[in-house]
């Protein structure tokens, strides 16, 4: 009867845990706006810190900063930061959006079938079974189009109004939030604390520490990427492309932030910024077959410097994973949520690695797994 009662209490405990975990999984649903919200202060917090540590550091005779002033300061410098960003590169958004608008996607297959001739005859000599109609240009058009579809992009200008509201309700609460965080650092890792029993108090402690170091080395690292492969996009396709100035930066930004999805952000910013590159050209135009190789060349070695340059240096010491594991985990979270999944699927699988080494240590794929961190 005792080793019954013993089972029996064990039971209640682990049903009571899965049913807190699942109210928990409820409420973060339901509140998704809110929790993302947090999320993104809780970030904009932990990208701040290094700026608030110096400012605090700072010593005149006898005056101190104090904590809520170097809080503003950090603060505003990165309000600053993502509002003159936002400003300088909606309107060349808005611009390239009205760009795609016009596009007549049938012409534009016409137009990229002269320039890949001898490579669609080339397929068709490699693979005798390949449909005669088969051409690389109407693959590529419609995928592309399905990419840019015109019908979510006029859509977007026709509710303009509702999101630019949300867009400043979103913005005020971010800022008003990230103030606190950074104002008070163990904030945050309070909020998250009181979710678990004391007993793994110190565990989350570690955890959240460990969160800390490696997501704030992953953000600045990809936010120093972002501005890096814009420029160097930018100035490429502007002074040895001769594209526009105004879609050179365009592009080059939205090639910049896919880039932050490893292996296929690359490739898809590289073809969208060549179509568009392509589109402003015109194929009458001579040498435009010429053209297309050189600002696939610009993307190519751009990619390269950062393959060989740029993530050395500056993922070097960051997530602590290896390129297959990211590779695969990419994969699982694009296959469950888009592109949003794999906007999000480092940073999440960093955590998930932090806490199962926490918790989960036992194991031995998560010894495997976490053995570097």
């Amino acid at each position: 009867m005792f080793i019954i009662a013993q089972l029996m209490n064990q039971l209640a405990k682990y049903i009571v845990g899965i049913s807190i975990a699942l109210v928990i999984c409820f409420l973060a649903w339901y509140f998704s706006n809110i929790l993302i919200y947090i999320l993104v202060s809780a970030v904009l917090s932990v990208i701040g810190k290094p700026l608030k540590t110096h400012l605090l550091r700072i010593r005149f005779r006898r005056f101190k900063m104090p904590n809520s002033l170097a809080a503003g300061i950090t603060l505003i410098a990165l309000v600053s930061v993502f509002f003159s960003l936002f400003f300088l590169i909606t309107p060349l958004v808005g611009q390239l959006m009205s760009s795609i608008s016009t596009i007549d996607f049938p012409a534009l297959g016409d137009e990229l079938s002269q320039p890949l001739n001898n490579f669609n005859a080339m397929l068709h000599k490699w693979f005798p079974a390949l449909d005669p109609t088969f051409r690389v240009e109407g693959v590529f058009v419609n995928q592309f189009e399905n990419m840019v579809n015109v019908g979510v992009i006029t859509e977007i200008f026709n509710s303009l109004a509702s999101i630019i509201i949300e867009f400043g309700l979103a913005v005020f609460v971010i800022i008003f939030i990230t103030y606190f965080f950074i104002k008070e650092e163990n904030m945050f890792n309070d909020m998250v604390l009181a979710l678990f029993p004391g007993k793994y108090v110190n565990n989350v402690s570690r955890a959240l520490s460990s969160i800390n170091k490696l997501l704030a080395r992953y953000f600045i690292g990809i936010t120093l990427e972002t501005i890096l492969i814009t420029t160097i996009n930018s100035l490429a396709l502007h002074f040895i492309g001769g594209v526009s100035l105004s879609l050179a930066i365009a592009v080059s930004f939205l090639a910049g932030v896919l880039n932050v999805i490893p292996y296929i952000g690359p490739l898809t910013g590289g073809a969208f910024g060549t179509v568009m590159a392509f589109v402003e050209y015109g194929v009458n135009t001579p040498g435009a077959s010429s053209f297309i190789v050189l600002v696939i060349l610009i993307f190519v070695i751009t990619h390269l410097i950062d393959i060989f340059v740029f993530q050395p240096f500056i993922y070097s010491n960051s997530v602590k994973a290896h390129p297959l594991e990211i590779f695969i985990v990419i994969l699982i979270a694009g296959s469950i949520a888009g592109i949003i999944g794999m906007l999000v699927a480092i940073p999440a699988y960093t955590v998930i690695r932090v806490f199962a080494r926490e918790f989960l240590s036992h194991f031995k794929l998560v010894q495997k797994l976490t053995d570097n961190i």
